[in-house]
C-alpha cells in the first residue's frame, strides 16, 4: 500500500478513546477513500507482522479494476518476510516481490510490491496505477516523497540575506558553520547583550543530556528534534557537558536502536549536517518543514516514514517557539501536536521568557530589524503548551535548574533566560463497559 496520512481529507473518521484508529482500521478507511474501486478493502489481507499477540499488521489490497499494482512498506526484513509469506499465492497478488534494493540493511524499511513493474517515479502515476480515483490521487499527491530527505514536506521560508537562527546559535556557542551576517548580527549586539544570549544558548544546549536520559529511562524509543538547528559533525568534542555535542551522540549513550528525527525550515542546513547525519551510526533522518503548518508537517508522506505512530514519540522543542512571533500559530501548533501524538509520548520544551535581571524582549527589537521573529512569553502562556498534559517534576522551572545534573546548575535562575518543561501525554485506555 502506499504511503498513508494521519488525517483523511474533507472527512472526519470517528476514532477510539485516545483520538486515533488502530492502523489497520485506519488503512482500510484511507483507501476507501482512495480507491476508484472501494470494494476491493472488503478483500483485503490483513498480515500480522509478528508472531506475539502485540504484533503490529498492516494491509494489502489485491489488484482489480483500476489497480494494476500494489505495495506494503515495513520496518526490516522480518517483517517482509511475514508479508511475503502471507501473500504468496494468494488470488490479486501477482509477481509478488521485495522491492527494496539489495543494499538496504536488514533493519531498514523494506517494501513489498505485486502486479505491473514500473519506473514511474512521479507521484500521480503512481496512485493511479493503485487504482486511485481523481480525490485519492490529488490527496497522494499531497503527501510528499516518503524517502527523499531533500523534498520540503511544507512551505518554507523565502531565502534571503539576513541572519538565520543557527547561525546565529552557532555564533554564540563559538562554533565555525555560521555565515557573515550571522557573526555581523551579534557583533552589532552591546557586548554584555551577546554575553547574556551566549550564556542561555550555552545552558539551552547542555539540556539536552538530562532530557534525554530521563527520556530514555522512561523506555522511549523515538525523538523528534523540531527546529534542530545545525547538527555539527563531529561534536566538539563528544564530550558530556560540551555545549556542541550533538544530539544523536547523546541518545547513543543510552540507546543503539533508537529512531532519530532532525526537522528543520532552514534550507541551508540538510546540507551542512547531511555528512555526519548519514554517517552516524543510529542512521537519523531529515525533514525539511515548518512548524507553523502543524498538521501537514506531521501528516505529511515523509514524517509518517520514519516514524512508528503506533509507539511514543518524543518532541523536542528547544528554543523554538520563541522565534515564531504569532501565539495564535504557536498554540494552534502545539494543540495539533498534542492530538496527534500517540499515548505515552513526551513534549519537552525550553522558552525565553523576562526576568526581572534579564528581560529577553530587549532582543525583540534588534531581531526584528534583522527579519527574525523573536517574542519571549510569561510562565502562564508557556505551561499553556502543555495543554492538560501534567508536568514531569520539577514543573516548570530555569532551564538550568530542570535537572540537578546540568553543570551551571548553580547560576542564577535569570542567566537561563527562560524556563523548561516536560510532559507526557496521557496513555488513555477504553472505557469498560
Amino acid at each position: 500500500m502506499a504511503a498513508l496520512t494521519r488525517a483523511i481529507p474533507h472527512r472526519h473518521i470517528e476514532s477510539g478513546a485516545d483520538g486515533r484508529l488502530p492502523r489497520v482500521e485506519y488503512e482500510r478507511a484511507v483507501m476507501r477513500e482512495r480507491l476508484a474501486d472501494p470494494a476491493l478493502v472488503d478483500l483485503a489481507v490483513e498480515v500480522r507482522l509478528g508472531k506475539d499477540d502485540g504484533a503490529a499488521s498492516c494491509l494489502a489490497v489485491p489488484l482489480g479494476g483500476q489497480r494494476v499494482a500494489g505495495e506494503v512498506t515495513v520496518q526490516g526484513w522480518t517483517q517482509a518476510l511475514h508479508v511475503l509469506l502471507a501473500l504468496d499465492g494468494r488470488k490479486g497478488f501477482p509477481d509478488l516481490r521485495d522491492g527494496t534494493g539489495c543494499e538496504s540493511r536488514i533493519d531498514q524499511p523494506r517494501t513489498i510490491r505485486w502486479g505491473l513493474r514500473s519506473a514511474f517515479a512521479e507521484a500521480g502515476q503512481r496512485a493511479r496505477m493503485w487504482g486511485y480515483r481523481d480525490a485519492g490521487v490529488r490527496a497522494y499527491e499531497a503527501e510528499q516523497n516518503r524517502e527523499d530527505a531533500r523534498i520540503p514536506v511544507t512551505p518554507l521560508p523565502a531565502d534571503g540575506t539576513h541572519p538565520r537562527v543557527a547561525g546565529i546559535y552557532d555564533v554564540l556557542l563559538n562554533g565555525s558553520d555560521s555565515y557573515l551576517e550571522d557573526r555581523r548580527f551579534v557583533r552589532a549586539l552591546p557586548k554584555d547583550d551577546a554575553e547574556a544570549l551566549s550564556v542561555a544558548a550555552v545552558i539551552n544546549r547542555l539540556h539536552m543530556p538530562g532530557v534525554i536520559a530521563y527520556l530514555t529511562a522512561q523506555g522511549i524509543e523515538q525523538f523528534l528534534d523540531l527546529g534542530c538547528g545545525l547538527v555539527p559533525w563531529p561534536s566538539i568534542p563528544p564530550d558530556e557537558f560540551e555545549p556542541y555535542t550533538n544530539l544523536q551522540d547523546i541518545v547513543a549513550r543510552h540507546q543503539d536502536t533508537v529512531r532519530l528525527v532532525y526537522a528543520d525550515h532552514d534550507r541551508s542546513l540538510f546540507g551542512a549536517s547531511r555528512i555526519g547525519v548519514e554517517e552516524h551510526p543510529l542512521r537519523p533522518q531529515w525533514v525539511q518543514g515548518d512548524i507553523q503548518y502543524m498538521e501537514q508537517f506531521l501528516t505529511s508522506g515523509r514524517v509518517q516514514h520514519v516514524l512508528d505512530w503506533s509507539r511514543p514519540i518524543a518532541v523536542l522543542l528547544h528554543d523554538v517557539l520563541p522565534w515564531i512571533g504569532s501565539d495564535e500559530t504557536v498554540m494552534q501548533a502545539m494543540n495539533v501536536l498534542r492530538h496527534m501524538l500517540p499515548g505515552g509520548s513526551a513534549v519537552s520544551i525550553t522558552h525565553a521568557t523576562d526576568f526581572n535581571s534579564n528581560p529577553m524582549n530587549r532582543f525583540t527589537e534588534p531581531f526584528r530589524a534583522a527579519g527574525i521573529d523573536f517574542k519571549p512569553r510569561d510562565a502562564v502562556v508557556i505551561k499553556e503548551l502543555f495543554g492538560d498534559w501534567p508536568l514531569e517534576l520539577p514543573g516548570l522551572v530555569p532551564t538550568q535548574r530542570w535537572w540537578p545534573g546540568h553543570p551551571h546548575a548553580e547560576l542564577d535562575a535569570h542567566e537561563a533566560g527562560a524556563l523548561a518543561g516536560l510532559a507526557f501525554k496521557p496513555n488513555l485506555q477504553p472505557a469498560r463497559g
